[in-house]
């Protein structure tokens, strides 16, 4: 059975940070996307020109697509495994995967905002007007069928023993 959790959030609140910290302490899928711009060190995806996402998603390989800070993201069909699947995603995507799998829980990574700040200020991608646009963004509310926020204000060691027994919760659960 494929078991989707979905981690969505806004950009600096460790979503990559975290999923990397875990990924050699839990067994599953850590599903890579496919993204148009330049690797960041946390990340652990498929970089790709737009030429070439643009071929992959007119073939249908992809599961879903969406765009974000000028950039281009997809999850491809054939990443997806028995058992247990991670995947960072946005927001916007949620729909894709609940109309495919069954089984979908989504996890949405939050932060104070005085946190995300720092975070921001600290990952360097972006001057101090873009990450002031950042913060003071509004979101419409996350539409998931099955949703549950997780606070990643503590510490990488503390966030990641959190979200594990989150995670293992939720696999064992669905086993139920």
């Amino acid at each position: 059975m494929k078991q989707i959790v979905l981690i969505v959030g806004a950009s600096g609140v460790g979503k990559d940070t975290l999923l990397k910290n875990i990924q050699n302490k839990i067994q599953a899928n850590f599903v890579k996307r496919y993204i148009t711009r330049k690797p960041d060190e946390n990340e652990n995806n498929y970089y790709i020109d737009e030429l070439a996402f643009e071929r992959l998603k007119k073939d249908d390989f992809f599961i879903s697509t969406w765009e974000a800070h000028n950039n281009k993201y997809a999850i491809s069909k054939n990443h997806i495994r028995d058992g247990l699947n991670i995947i960072s995603i946005s927001r916007g995507a949620i729909k894709d995967f609940e109309n495919s799998f069954k089984n979908v829980t989504t996890i949405e990574i939050t932060l104070p905002k005085e946190v995300l700040y720092k975070r921001l200020k600290n990952r360097a991608r972006e001057n101090e007007e873009e990450i002031q646009k950042r913060l003071n963004r509004t979101y419409k509310k996350i539409e998931a069928k099955n949703i549950i926020q997780f606070d990643n204000s503590n510490s990488i060691e503390q966030s990641s023993i959190n979200f594990i027994t989150l995670l293992e919760r939720i696999k064992n659960e669905s086993n139920l």
